[in-house]
């Protein structure tokens, strides 16, 4: 199920929150020292409340950070047997390979599981988390669009339920992460041209402020190290967002005009191949012969494009079946959400696209 922009919108900013421990209605009627049903009338505007009361009732509903279900009051205590995933492309087939496998396997353990797309905005991140705060959410998948967004990072850490990132690293102890393992892909990838002759590897790359982005460089940057290769600055290119085609198209033409050209590019991410082969195709570049290539993230174009392009590879489902499977465990222990990751190995799958020189 996937949550609208209206169900976001709707949702109100979060408050002091305690991890693990949810305020009940009982709770705001001690700390007021009114009834249940006095909390009640407050919280639906009932007219017939003294302006005294009122006000006692919303301070102890702001000092608890206590909010009205929006499931059944019966409900209220229970498991809601939901589980949220939040992530931040609509158009990113990764992520629906992701949602896939953490649903098999939270269906098979009996939880519904609703998806919701930030649209790479941190303000609807912390809307979607507060939405499945309201909705009495067992536990969230997320993979953030910014590591270090205070405001994000805030909700994240007064969640009532567990969490664990995809993707992704973030400073908040109680939440779980499961991640590609991009930096040994990178390490075997260079690796791999470095063998072959090559070097002045280009690395065209997104992310550079998040786990993926740090580790592919940290890979790239190994592997020269290892045999002892400098790497020329001019041939790092790592945007600071996601790097779309446009991106890949326009430095694959830089690289290719240097007076020392690149002989081989890393193209790690899943929008730039088809900006990749696009700049070869402009300017004449043959793939093998002139140019080595390897990308990441298998596709279709990467599989029938002439030559067919080596790939580091990994499974999203995977990534989301080993979300999953931690979310559950972390259900199952709500004492012990201390920090934990899980790596899902890449692949080296080699086919025409790289030649020795």
């Amino acid at each position: 199920m996937l949550i609208s922009d209206n169900q976001v919108a709707a949702a109100t900013s979060s408050s002091t929150r305690t991890p693990r421990e949810r305020p009940t209605v009982r709770d705001v009627a001690l700390l007021a020292g009114v009834s249940v049903g006095t909390v009640s009338r407050v919280v639906n505007e009932v007219p017939n409340v003294s302006p005294a009361v009122r006000a006692k009732v919303r301070h102890a509903i702001d000092k608890l950070g206590w909010k009205p279900s929006m499931v059944a009051q019966n409900m209220r205590g229970q498991a809601s047997r939901m589980i949220g995933f939040i992530f931040s492309d609509l158009e990113n087939p990764l992520y629906a390979s992701m949602i896939k496998g953490a649903e098999d396997v939270l269906t098979q353990a009996g939880y519904l599981l609703i998806v919701g797309s930030s649209n790479h905005r941190p303000e609807q991140e912390c809307s979607l988390i507060d939405l499945f705060d309201q909705r009495q959410a067992d536990g969230l998948i997320f993979t953030i669009t910014d590591e270090d967004n205070p405001a994000v990072l805030e909700s994240l850490a007064g969640a009532r339920f567990p969490v664990v990132m995809l993707e992704r690293d973030v400073s908040v102890e109680t939440a779980g992460a499961v991640i590609a393992d991009h930096y040994e892909g990178t390490l075997h990838a260079t690796r791999h041209l470095l063998n072959l002759g090559h070097r002045r590897i280009a690395l065209l790359a997104g992310g550079r402020n998040n786990r993926v982005g740090r580790d592919r460089l940290r890979g790239f940057t190994e592997a020269h190290r290892e045999q002892g290769v400098e790497i020329d600055p001019c041939l790092l290119r790592v945007n600071e967002g996601i790097a779309e085609d446009a991106f890949g198209f326009r430095h694959t033409q830089l690289l290719l005009s240097m007076s020392e050209p690149a002989t081989a590019i890393l193209a790690l991410g899943r929008h730039l191949l088809r900006g990749v082969l696009s700049a070869c195709r402009a300017k004449g570049v043959r793939i093998p012969q002139d140019l080595s290539l390897i990308t990441t993230n298998d596709s279709e174009l990467a599989e029938l494009a002439q030559p067919a392009v080596t790939v580091i590879r990994y499974s999203a489902y995977e990534l989301g079946r080993e979300a999953a499977h931690l979310l559950l465990q972390r259900l199952a222990d709500r004492d012990n959400w201390n920090f934990s990751r899980i790596h899902v190995p890449t692949e080296l799958v080699l086919r025409d696209s790289c030649t020795r020189i």
